[in-house]
């Protein structure tokens, strides 16, 4: 090496965030599942404007003429006139549309006996399923961190109690309990909503499932702070006369972003596996909004009303598509995870 070489400064090292993006970005497995799950998210969240807009209708809308006389919907990508009101003849009997009925696009056809609108449906479904996985994320997460915080931090009866609380909590056998809060505590809670940003029924499923998972990332803290809270940064901000709250805030939060981003990613997939859960067996989202879960609801039935949509009429292809949509956003946010854990701990690959 020569001397140029020894007196030329050296490059600043990249930071920690810079470094782990990168390892993420050049994980193709990675990249492919963020593609995926953005277009999931626009699709849910900017698709069903967008679709309306260009049809000229959207997923409330109900066409008699979109089912046949036996009531069985219009299949892909069929033209249904607009009329909205039903011709009878003397005998009760229906008459086809007036020639010349101006008709509508549905791009896979309509969703049953009230002739709405499937596609348009399904991309309105994954908005509702979405914000409940995350809302209730959120939600368990304001639970969690301060809890777990406490309880790693502080020890001692803290942590007893909230150790109490969190095997408390999960001794429940969590689908039959909301179930019941679902069904005997909450029902008034059920229509609220705020129009169509965020439809009935999102909030208080959001929140059950929020507040009743919340002892996973709650164990997940509490463990990583019990074994944080002896290190010697900690030490050195206790001489120096740190508060115990300032720690955990300064200190020892940024060091639970990465623990809370892998499980974030899997608890979005898994709370709206939830969601679907409850809205199959009919109490979970109100069955008026369409959310993937009330859409498989009208095909497979419930325990309420059994049999294939409570005896409506519908084909193969109205459990498909919620299905897909279904398999795409939680194969990509378990991938997302993995990717996640993988690029900030690259030495447990």
């Amino acid at each position: 090496m020569t001397a140029v070489e020894l007196d030329a400064p050296r490059a600043a090292p990249r930071e920690a965030w810079r470094l782990t993006l990168g390892r993420f970005l050049s994980d193709r497995a990675a990249v492919a599942s963020l593609v995926a799950f953005a277009l999931v998210l626009f699709a849910s969240f900017a698709g069903g404007p967008i679709v309306s807009a260009i049809v000229g209708h959207n997923g409330f809308d109900q066409f008699p003429y979109a089912t046949d006389a036996n009531l069985d919907p219009a299949g892909v990508w069929s033209h249904v006139p607009t009329t909205t009101q039903v011709r009878l003849d003397e005998y009760s009997n229906v008459l086809p549309p007036p020639k010349g009925s101006p008709t509508t696009l549905m791009v896979l056809g309509a969703d049953g006996p009230l002739g709405r609108d499937e596609f348009i449906r399904v991309l309105d479904g994954g908005k509702a399923s979405v914000e409940v996985g995350v809302f209730a994320v959120l939600i368990s997460a304001l639970i969690a961190v301060p809890l777990g915080c406490l309880a790693g931090f502080y020890g001692g009866k803290v942590d007893a109690v909230v150790s109490r609380l969190t095997e408390w909590v999960m001794a429940f056998p969590l689908i039959f309990f909301l179930v019941y809060a679902t069904v005997h505590l909450t029902p008034t809670l059920r229509p609220i909503g705020w129009g169509h940003d965020i439809p009935a029924g999102v909030p208080m499923v959001a929140l059950l499932i929020g507040a009743f998972t919340s002892f996973y990332p709650l164990r997940l803290v509490r463990a990583q702070l019990l074994t944080l809270r002896n290190a010697e940064f900690v030490d050195s901000s206790r001489m120096v006369g740190a508060s115990g709250l300032r720690i955990i805030r300064k200190d020892l939060l940024p060091h639970l972003v990465p623990t809370l981003l892998v499980w974030g990613a899997v608890a979005v997939a898994t709370d709206m596996l939830l969601e679907v859960g409850l809205s199959v067996i009919g109490v979970g989202v109100q069955s008026s909004t369409a959310t993937w879960g009330t859409l498989l609801a009208q095909t497979t039935g419930t325990i309420y009303n059994a049999g294939p949509g409570g005896g409506a009429h519908h084909t193969t292809w109205h459990t498909v598509w919620p299905t897909i949509a279904i398999l795409i956003s939680v194969v990509s946010l378990n991938q997302l995870s993995e990717s996640f854990r993988r690029a900030i701990e690259p030495w447990r690959r």
